[in-house]
């Protein structure tokens, strides 16, 4: 599977991709998608073929074009630990950012424990876990590959004594991850004593 980066304004979005696009995760603010459009294609990329939309968590620079993109065809799948976070999204808008409030009628709700069967349905050998510490309704991606995309989750070495982010980490680790994908910054390996 190969993970294409097609962010942009400092923020990483990704593309999931073999033979065709399977899966995008995240999407940028209000208002952006001729850049969304313009990343796509730099990467050859014919947006309209994405037909899946993953939010990593429900912050404008991850989530605030996703009913501009459902409006387009693609299915926004929603996590069960993130519907509450949906209608919230709405209270960290300002009017001149001109967003378009997400309508969860034809959207994927997925529960932790269906994601495997579901990914496995678009070609996608991974499953999605709840990763909070960021923001309660935090996802990521787990490639059985060893790659995880995690959106905002705090670096390790960032997280202090907090326990919920260490237990994300530890869920992540447990799970042989060894690639980080994150939403913000350059893609990282691992080291074998990040968590010890």
């Amino acid at each position: 599977m190969n993970i294409l980066n097609v962010g942009y304004d400092s923020t990483n979005y990704y593309v999931l991709a073999d033979s065709r696009p399977r899966l995008l995760i995240d999407v940028g603010w209000p208002g952006t998608l001729p850049k969304l459009q313009r990343q796509c294609k730099r990467a050859g990329i014919h947006l309209p073929d994405i037909q899946h939309l993953l939010i990593t968590h429900y912050h404008p620079d991850h989530a605030g074009l996703a009913q501009e993109l459902k409006c387009t065809g693609c299915k926004l799948i929603v996590m069960e630990s993130q519907i509450a976070a949906v209608p919230v999204l709405r209270t960290h808008m300002k009017p001149e950012n001109r967003y378009v409030d997400i309508d969860l009628s034809g959207s994927i709700t997925l529960k932790f424990s269906d994601s495997r069967a579901f990914l496995a349905g678009l070609g996608i050998q991974g499953q999605i876990i709840s990763t909070p510490g960021h923001s309660d309704d935090s996802v990521t991606l787990v490639l059985d590959e060893g790659a995880a995309l995690t959106g905002d989750l705090t670096h390790p070495l960032m997280m202090m004594d907090d326990e919920t982010l260490r237990q994300s980490w530890k869920a992540l680790r447990s799970l042989g991850v060894k690639t980080i994908y994150p939403g913000h910054g350059p893609v990282w390996l691992m080291e074998g004593g990040i968590l010890s």
